[in-house]
């Protein structure tokens, strides 16, 4: 009896002696797969919810268990491992939580042997080492969700990642106080985000960010002109139909017409009308501003929720608007300009990223709320 709880212990202390991958080893890994689950077919971005807070969290995967009773352990010897080498890359992957326990499963172990699964790992890894050098650039992601749920992973539109993911750096607590007090601890906050995401850039060496905002508006254009001077930069939009996030598509260049009409008094402030996914009213602007400003108004045809969702129509409209803005900039001296914006999130950004400080001055911003008087209330400047 004594020898067997002998022994027993003498197991237990040999599970906890398991080698803790370095550092080093886990970057490998996530370079190696690509930031994607490498069960076959699966092609998931490896963004994990803990706690309803996101994390690049993908599970190491052992393809030889570790522990004597576990998924294939059997095999050890015959795959030429010792029990102290079944931390070595060559026996590890990386997965998606669902897939990594499907292989372990004890109902379903019996589908993925050895050879299934280093076969798999060989043909995932020769995959991403195919890449173009294009796809080899690695990423940052800056996750702005701040409407409703975190979001669990991130699904494309092609099913496939653009670059390698290195890490998620995201705010996904829903923003709920809309008083002044609440947006001006909402744009520090901001403030802060961007700090930790320019951190991760410098510190990982990011060659892109990509972006994937779903927040009030005021803030993601906040957001925008924070981003301005970092790596370039792929902002997403999610389609909501679909349930995917989308950004370039080569098809698609141009397909919206965007016009403009300006109506100018020389007054000190400036009101300017973004009409994209709905339409901004002149009366709505008159409530915020009364009657003494001067305006610039721009309107797609037939503005709509569904109208704007490629990267090519995004970068068009944010520069015209851009430029005749800035256009009329040098023409007048506006103390203050006021955006009153209806569209999507990903152009918020883009507009944010166009707003240059020391030509634009003080740019106010507003959050629609029908039921509200006026519909448009202040929430900050930048």
């Amino acid at each position: 009896m004594a020898k067997d709880k002998e022994e027993k212990t003498k197991e237990e202390k040999g599970k906890t002696q398991r080698r803790k991958l370095a550092p080093v080893e886990h970057y490998h890994l996530w370079v190696a797969c690509g930031g994607i689950c490498s069960f076959e077919g699966c092609n998931k971005r490896l963004i994990m919810d803990t706690d309803g807070q996101l994390t690049n969290g993908g599970i190491v995967a052992h393809i030889i268990g570790h522990a004597k009773n576990s998924a294939r352990h059997e095999y050890m010897e015959e795959y030429g491992y010792k029990q102290e080498e079944l931390e070595n890359i060559s026996n590890l992957t990386l997965m998606c939580y669902g897939h990594s326990k499907l292989i372990d499963d004890s109902h379903t172990k019996h589908l993925y042997p050895p050879e299934k699964l280093f076969e798999m790992k060989k043909k995932h890894e020769d995959w991403v080492s195919s890449w173009s050098e294009f796809k080899k650039k690695k990423s940052i992601a800056l996750i702005h969700k701040r409407l409703g749920g975190p979001l669990t992973d991130i699904e494309y539109q092609d099913g496939e990642a653009p670059y390698i993911l290195l890490e998620a750096i995201e705010n996904q607590v829903e923003f709920i106080d809309f008083s002044k007090e609440g947006w001006e601890e909402a744009k520090k906050i901001n403030e802060d985000l961007y700090e930790r995401f320019k951190e991760k850039v410098r510190e990982r060496e990011a060659n892109v960010a990509e972006i994937f905002p779903l927040s009030p508006i005021p803030l993601l254009i906040h957001m925008g002109s924070l981003l301005t001077d970092t790596v370039p930069v792929s902002v997403y939009q999610l389609d909501r139909e679909e349930g995917v996030w989308v950004s370039d598509h080569p098809l698609k260049h141009k397909e919206v017409e965007l016009s403009f009409s300006a109506d100018i008094k020389e007054e000190d402030e400036l009101a300017v009308l973004v009409s994209v996914s709905g339409k901004v009213k002149m009366k709505s602007v008159m409530e915020v501003l009364g009657d003494n400003f001067d305006s610039i108004s721009f309107e797609i045809n037939d503005p709509g929720l569904k109208r704007v969702l490629y990267k090519q129509d995004v970068l068009y409209i944010q520069s015209q608007i851009k430029e005749e803005i800035e256009k009329l900039l040098q023409e007048q001296d506006y103390r203050k300009i006021h955006l009153f914006y209806a569209g999507p999130a990903g152009l918020a950004i883009e507009l944010g990223r166009g707003v240059n400080p020391r030509m634009w001055g003080e740019v106010c911003l507003y959050q629609y709320n029908a039921r509200e008087f006026p519909r448009y209330q202040y929430a900050l400047s930048i």
